[in-house]
């Protein structure tokens, strides 16, 4: 029998535990929260805008790729800044959202994981009819598909899983928080061109579920991140869809998306199909049992007898 002592464990206050709750400021933190999204979009779009105007470009034909590319980039650079000031000065630094041993595979995974379930949702719809590959472009626009993937990835992701999500878990538990956000999710895109009441809600059941779910499983966001910066940027760059917000992308494959609404997403693209809503649910519900069978879905804080977290 060993007489050398045991390792010690993680506490729930040990800043290498991945649920840590013990934050504090919660209010100033989602104030700032806030903040941090509306200037990380701001600065997306001056960017984009300010630097296609000194290439020469047209602003009345939008940015040029490449300068979008760059006002994303930043956006994204600002945005992970931004939030380690909020969560570590202002937040006293709970868990690992950001940090940690393991991000990058968690952010491959998460690549594979949306590139994955957007090629599914392509080839079902395909199937029934309303996807027709016809060609490879010759000159395939990649760039802007890779900004759009880029800025929603970090930016929204940052907002409504690392801030919002984040916040609302350690007030109300995990699963009011995954409904407040998701349904919160949905409505800020109301915004977008051509959505509408269905869409919103298929991107609360499809999108919001998901991504939340990608977070609550692992207490990290590098795992959501990679979720939506693939399913954005395969959605354009590969298979030439709207994204959510943008116009029709020319991307490597030619085909004609064609057929009733409820299949094709009509105006919001691929990811307005009922197909993709439900292939994104069924995904987000297997991250949710994995979530739950490994303890990370949790009471609000304050509930010892439950999570074991003290506020």
């Amino acid at each position: 029998m060993s007489t050398s002592a045991p390792p010690p464990t993680l506490r729930p206050t040990d800043p290498l535990d991945p649920i840590d709750r013990s934050d504090r400021r919660r209010w100033l933190q989602l104030i700032l929260g806030v903040v941090l999204f509306l200037v990380a979009e701001v600065v997306m779009g001056a960017v984009s805008v300010l630097a296609s105007v000194l290439a020469g470009g047209d602003v009345a034909d939008g940015p040029m790729p490449w300068a979008f590319l760059l006002g994303a980039v930043i956006a994204a650079a600002i945005g992970v800044g931004g939030f380690l000031l909020i969560v570590g000065p202002v937040g006293r630094s709970p868990g690992l959202a950001l940090r940690g041993r393991g991000k990058l595979a968690e952010l491959v995974v998460g690549l594979i994981i949306g590139a994955v379930l957007i090629s599914l949702s392509v080839a079902l719809i395909a199937l029934l009819g309303g996807y027709r590959f016809t060609g490879i472009a010759a000159s395939p626009q990649l760039l802007a598909p890779l900004a759009i993937g880029i800025g929603a990835g970090f930016v929204e992701e940052i907002f409504f899983r690392g801030i919002l999500l984040r916040l609302i878990d350690a007030w109300m538990g995990s699963w009011g928080a995954l409904v407040l956000t998701s349904l919160v999710f949905g409505l800020i895109h109301l915004t977008n061109d051509g959505a509408s009441p269905a869409s919103a809600l298929g991107l609360v059941v499809e999108a919001g579920i998901l991504l939340g779910a990608a977070y609550l499983l692992t207490r990290r966001l590098w795992l959501a991140i990679g979720i939506h910066i693939a399913w954005n940027t395969v959605q354009a760059g590969v298979f030439s869809s709207v994204v959510s917000g943008t116009g029709r992308q020319n991307g490597l494959l030619i085909a004609d998306i064609d057929g009733p609404t409820w299949l094709t997403g009509g105006s919001m693209g691929i990811e307005g199909s009922l197909v993709t809503v439900l292939v994104g649910l069924a995904a987000g519900v297997v991250m949710l049992v994995l979530a739950m069978r490994r303890g990370r879905m949790l009471g609000p804080v304050g509930r010892r007898a439950k999570d074991g977290i003290s506020g």
